[in-house]
């Protein structure tokens, strides 16, 4: 048995050249007279409408799924314009894809339930290894949507996905799923057979100043915290000037100081995009968060990043209990693209490092990443995460 990757990348001006370019490229890296899944990054300079069509002719109609994103992790650079197709042909590796949309009008979570029993009944009877899942970045509480999915697959069964984002203009984003484009829903992949599939992920954020209390919290709103409008945490750091700060102005700051909720057992906080503060000074945050738990304003440097990259590289190959790596497939927020600049390929060389220069490797930046995180318990449970790097490793 054997296993076979491809991986092509295109930054044509022109879409449909792009999608075709990179398409061929990936096909001629795979070498193989089957494909049994694709993956598409894309960023926002191309049109789905007219670079769907050409990767379903090239790709010969094979399961496909991809999302929008702000930029494309590739083994030898990083790039915020152009497209990328993976593909794999496995004897080994089983794959299973299912969407879901709407989701701006439906119940979340019972789409959540929907999309896993899709992806469940193209996957078959194999044995299951891990979840992937792509959906719209710009929906307020994505935790929902995991719980549905969690319904479905266990609480603890290994689940990582991506908010599909446009590069902070926070305007519109699409998944892909075969033929379709969806503006508003989500797209899942599910990974087993005879394969094994190992997840790190780290942010790298550090607290600043002494915790506070949530006080009053309802899914992912913070009304109060230590007895305050919860705003006021923000004012303390940033001053009254996030008071006539825009929607979309917010977003930047927020992404760069998100919220850090500790988490017993973890040595690592639960980070939170603050995406709107409300008239009443309650904050609305990217995913939920628990009531009576303490919280920080966070901040990342440079070196702190890339070092998490390193140690989540680390965990997801002591996952695979020494078999070698068939590919790697990184996810990571896209605040950390901003932060970093033009450093940020050093967190890639990290990630090289520990798996080694020749391992095909690809990645995209989110809007929010999902990935087990370890808490108190036992085993580790999937949570929404905001500013995190999750590594994904398959033998």
């Amino acid at each position: 048995m054997a296993t076979q990757i491809g991986i092509g990348f295109s930054q044509s001006l022109d879409p449909e050249t792009a999608a075709r370019d990179a398409a061929f490229d990936s096909k001629t890296h795979l070498n193989a007279d089957r494909i049994d899944i694709a993956l598409i990054f894309s960023t926002i300079h191309y049109d789905p409408r007219q670079t769907v069509p050409v990767l379903r002719t090239v790709l010969n109609e094979a399961k496909m799924i991809g999302c929008s994103t702000a930029g494309i992790i590739l083994s030898q650079s990083i790039e915020e314009r152009g497209m990328a197709v993976l593909t794999v042909s496995s004897d080994e590796i089983k794959f299973g894809t299912g969407f879901v949309d709407g989701l701006k009008v439906s119940n979340p979570r019972h789409a959540g339930s929907v999309l896993a029993r899709n992806t469940l009944a193209d996957f078959g009877r194999h044995g299951r290894h891990v979840f992937m899942f792509f959906t719209d970045g710009h929906l307020e509480n994505n935790s929902v949507l995991l719980e549905g999915i969690q319904e479905i697959l266990g609480n603890v069964f290994p689940v990582l996905g991506a908010g599909s984002c446009d590069d902070f203009h926070f305007a519109s984003t699409f998944q892909i799923f075969q033929d379709n484009i969806i503006a508003d829903g989500a797209t899942g992949l599910i990974v087993g057979g005879h394969a094994t599939a190992s997840i790190g992920c780290r942010h790298g954020w550090r607290p600043l100043g002494k915790p506070r209390l949530i006080d009053k919290a309802k899914g992912n709103v913070i009304e109060t915290i230590n007895g305050n409008k919860a705003s006021d945490l923000y004012t303390e750091y940033f001053g009254h000037e996030i008071d006539t700060l825009q929607m979309n102005q917010f977003g930047r700051m927020s992404l760069l100081y998100p919220l850090g909720i500790f988490v017993e057992g973890s040595s690592e906080y639960l980070l939170r995009n603050a995406v709107e503060i409300r008239e009443d000074g309650s904050i609305v945050c990217q995913g939920n968060v628990p009531e009576g738990a303490e919280v920080h304003i966070m901040i990342g440097n440079k070196e702190s990043c890339k070092q998490a990259a390193l140690e989540a590289a680390e965990d997801a190959k002591k996952g695979l209990a020494e078999k070698k790596p068939k590919l790697v497939i990184v996810i990571e927020s896209m605040a950390r693209l901003k932060l970093l600049g033009r450093t940020a390929f050093e967190e890639i060389q990290n990630i090289k490092h520990v798996f080694g220069a020749s391992v095909p490797l690809i990645g995209m930046y989110a809007n929010g990443e999902i990935s087990p995180f370890q808490t108190v318990e036992k085993f580790k449970k999937p949570y929404l995460l905001n500013e995190s790097i999750v590594v994904l490793a398959l033998s």
